[in-house]
């Protein structure tokens, strides 16, 4: 009797205990909810400077600003808006006037010279976005095709697409690519149509797989037909596209370097027969002068 009492009082307290703590899974989303909320409440210094110039920049013409660069940061994956990069660039502006100053300000002002730092300055940031998004578009067409043919494994196996892109999204290294499939995901979940929420991405990313990846989609959504055999026909298109680029660049590597070799092919001549130029042009190399006298004696 003694221990039926204890073990139901045991069952008791794991019930207790089973009711009142949430389990794993409710407390990692609940991690998840707390780190997110901490973060996005969380100001940096750029969003400090931002907050500071707001008044001096909401007097520019900045329509076509936004609307530029807002299309740029999301192709480049910045989560921050066009008026944080346009304090980048002004701070870079204020960098180049410095740089004019510790360089040619010594003397007296020469406009031409600061204008031309501060455009320096002003460009700097511009010109690392879109080197940034050129290498994110690389990164994504190369990992496109292995995302587009595990997808097509879950499909095969009997997942639905999106509960393939959702694991997919979680279970694959972290990309470029598995980034926007997660917005994609994500753009669904609240309630925009899936083949929207492809179109957008394929707005994003603007490279020929990711067009053809919405385009398939897109078109067996509307049609109706089945998702693994596009996503089949889709991979191997991929991968035959990609073996055509890697065999381009293969075929422009001994013209790219043609030049360094070239080059190097210059200095090591300079260095081997400048030492002989230099003597032959100061008359190291006259013939001997030949003595009358001392051939008759």
């Amino acid at each position: 009797m003694a221990m039926v009492s204890l073990v139901c009082l045991f069952v008791a307290v794991e019930c207790l205990v089973w009711a009142l703590l949430p389990d794993a899974s409710k407390r990692l989303i609940r991690r998840r909810v707390f780190t997110e909320v901490a973060a996005e409440r969380r100001v940096s210094l750029l969003d400090q400077l931002t907050s500071a110039l707001a008044p001096v920049n909401r007097w520019l013409p900045t329509g076509w600003y936004a609307a530029y660069f807002r299309k740029q940061l999301e192709a480049g994956g910045l989560r921050i808006g066009p008026a944080h990069f346009l304090v980048l660039q002004e701070l870079g502006a204020v960098a180049g006037v410095l740089v004019y100053v510790v360089t040619l300000g010594g003397g007296h002002l020469n406009a031409g010279w600061l204008a031309l730092f501060v455009l320096i300055g002003a460009c700097v940031p511009y010109v690392w976005l879109t080197n940034h998004i050129a290498d994110r578009r690389l990164t994504i067409s190369r990992d496109l095709p292995e995302v587009v043919d595990l997808i097509g494994l879950c499909v095969d196996a009997g997942i639905d697409f999106m509960n393939s892109l959702g694991r997919i999204v979680k279970e694959f290294r972290p990309c470029p690519a598995t980034d926007e499939l997660g917005i994609v995901l994500q753009e669904v979940r609240i309630g925009k149509r899936r083949r929207d929420a492809l179109r957008a991405f394929a707005a994003r990313v603007q490279t020929a797989e990711a067009n053809s990846f919405s385009r398939t989609l897109v078109q067996a959504d509307r049609m109706g037909t089945g998702i693994a055999e596009a996503l089949q026909v889709l991979s191997e298109d991929m991968r035959l596209a990609r073996y055509h680029w890697a065999e381009r660049f293969a075929q422009q590597a001994p013209l790219k370097m043609l030049m360094p070799l070239l080059f190097s092919l210059a200095a090591a001549l300079i260095i081997v027969a400048g030492p002989i130029l230099g003597q032959f042009l100061k008359g190291g190399f006259a013939a001997p002068k030949f003595d009358v006298t001392q051939a008759q004696e």
